[in-house]
């Protein structure tokens, strides 16, 4: 361990052993947060118009059990099967999650943004027996539950779990008034009547008996990736990873925590894992009050959040924090109970956070990490928060800068970082040459390059490999180029990322095209068809050549140096 890193923990992240560390999977971690915590309000579901639910310990405790047993003993699922959940932030994504977690079963969370395409891939890659999905986008199952394992569908309801009454009105404006709900012709089960049939299913049964085998080093999650290869892959993770991880980002910033439980505003995505393990597992395990955003754009949807919850947590990333402060009705008065704002991601400009801090008075604490590490990796310690760097190892996780031959190199100098502790993957599903080329004896390969300074803090000073980060979501430029490459008229393509003042960045393509008929227009026609939005470039540059290896690799350092020199 770096002697420099020690100052910064407390007595208890010093003496952090995982192998002691009771608790170690999804199911225990919440049987005691239902002990400590069973009357306080657990989640809240708040729509942009002010509308909202709660639940506590107990009542997230009883749904989940009716889940479990739901899919148990109506679907017949064994454990070890995988389900699959494409959702926003809700209620009901958590009920679903932690009963699949009770069920025995494994989860694989999808973003609810993806194409159908993307969605099928998912599926078939994790081999899901049930897709539970947001009714917003049923009508993306009709396109791909034929290609797949999935034999059953629930749907979900942002309103679910709203009071009966509201619950109905809303729901009907949804479906007839703002006709945001779309028809679905695949046979399914909502998810309230999946619930009443678990209710009565579990009667005289021991719902713990589904999952009383699990140890902690079985899988709880498998969690999707993209990477420089194209498809996204998906890293398993164990229920101690994911649990260990929470544990080590309480111990980081315990310091700043109060006496009662955090009401932390939820306004990451839920099926990202940051906001999995950062927000919803820690805020399990620590009683805390997780007020669920669904989406946060535009910026004005976290209006009636703030001024209803008075939020003490807010976990954002740079381009949120960056558009809430030009927002008309943005006030730091809506702050004033805040005690935390962390940062991750994609990297926080500097600018950015000295303007928040200016604007509010709170600091943003910048981390670093990666679903490879199921969640965070380093963090800015509240005793020493460094702007521009992203901190210090939680406790028990291990980082060293190395070159290409796996050596350490001399503190200053840039290396690729590399990781172990215990919370990293057990590799990726069905992947085993990924696998391979990222864990090395017992070492994260990162791809990202980065400095130490003499304080032991880390700086990333380059990319992951090729990756595009648009918002914080990792995008593959090989991915777009293979839908690219399919267009007719497309001799060559090559992707990178360019900056943008929204995104941080936006993938912009460069093409050979062999028919001076083609155009801007087919091109994102075809990425729209398969691609979610994020990823379809935002410019298309049609070039006399791409700049390839002589393998034929494209050269993106070349072509990005050449286009924003």
């Amino acid at each position: 361990m770096h002697k420099q890193w020690e100052k910064h923990y407390s007595q208890a992240a010093l003496t952090f052993d995982p192998a002691r560390t009771e608790n170690r999977t999804l199911v225990q971690m919440f049987e005691v947060a239902v002990r400590s915590y069973g009357d306080r309000p657990a989640l809240t579901t708040i729509l942009p118009t002010g509308a909202d639910s709660t639940i506590t310990f107990a009542e997230l405790d009883a749904q989940s059990d009716q889940f479990a047993g739901y899919l148990r003993e109506d679907l017949g699922l064994v454990a070890g099967d995988t389900v699959a959940l494409m959702a926003p932030n809700c209620i009901g994504f958590c009920v679903a999650s932690l009963g699949i977690a009770k069920a025995g079963c494994i989860s694989t969370n999808v973003n609810p943004l993806y194409t159908a395409q993307e969605l099928e891939h998912q599926l078939v890659d994790s081999d899901a027996r049930v897709l539970v999905i947001i009714d917003l986008f049923g009508d993306k199952v009709d396109q791909v539950i034929g290609q797949t394992n999935v034999k059953h569908v629930v749907t979900l309801s942002l309103v679910d779990f709203f009071p009966t009454f509201k619950k109905a009105l809303l729901g009907f404006v949804l479906k007839h008034v703002r006709k945001v709900i779309p028809d679905m012709s695949t046979p399914h089960v909502r998810m309230s009547q999946a619930l009443e049939r678990g209710r009565k299913s579990i009667q005289g049964k021991n719902v713990s008996a589904y999952s009383d085998h699990i140890k902690p080093t079985d899988t709880a999650l498998y969690q999707y990736t993209s990477g420089t290869t194209g498809r996204s892959k998906g890293a398993e993770l164990s229920h101690e990873a994911v649990v260990l991880n929470a544990h080590q980002a309480f111990l980081t910033t315990e310091s700043e925590m109060g006496d009662s439980g955090e009401t932390a505003l939820v306004v990451l995505p839920l099926y990202h894992i940051t906001a999995y393990v950062l927000l919803f597992v820690a805020g399990l395990q620590t009683g805390g009050h997780g007020v669920l955003v669904p989406s946060p754009r535009p910026p004005s949807n976290l209006k009636t959040a703030f001024e209803k919850y008075k939020p003490t947590w807010f976990i954002g990333i740079n381009t949120l924090y960056a558009a809430m402060m030009v927002e008309p009705w943005f006030d730091k008065k809506m702050l004033s109970d805040v005690r935390f704002c962390g940062s991750g991601g994609a990297a926080q400009q500097v600018g950015v956070a000295t303007k928040w801090q200016d604007m509010t008075g709170i600091s943003i604490h910048q981390g670093y990490g990666m679903t490879e590490i199921a969640g965070v990796l380093t963090m800015n310690p509240p005793s020493d928060n460094r702007l521009g760097k992203v901190g210090i190892p939680v406790p028990g996780a291990e980082i060293r800068i190395v070159d290409e031959d796996g050596k350490d190199v001399p503190t200053g100098e840039p290396g690729e970082v590399i990781a172990r502790g215990p919370t990293l993957m057990k590799g990726y599903l069905n992947r085993p040459d990924a696998t391979a080329e990222t864990l090395r004896d017992g070492w994260l390969y990162s791809g990202d390059i980065g400095v130490m300074d003499g304080d032991g803090f880390l700086e990333i000073v380059d990319r992951k490999k090729d990756m595009i980060l648009v918002s914080g979501f990792n995008v593959s430029p090989n991915e777009i180029e293979d839908v690219i490459s399919t267009v007719p008229g497309v001799v060559q393509v090559g992707v990178i990322g360019i900056p943008d003042e929204k995104s941080a960045e936006v993938p912009a393509a460069f093409v050979v095209r062999g028919d001076d008929a083609l155009t801007e227009d087919a091109i994102l026609a075809a990425c729209r068809e398969v691609l979610t939005s994020y990823k379809v470039p935002k410019q298309v540059h049609f070039v006399d050549e791409v700049p390839v290896t002589l393998s034929g690799k494209v050269l993106r350092r070349k072509l990005r140096d050449d286009y924003l020199k």
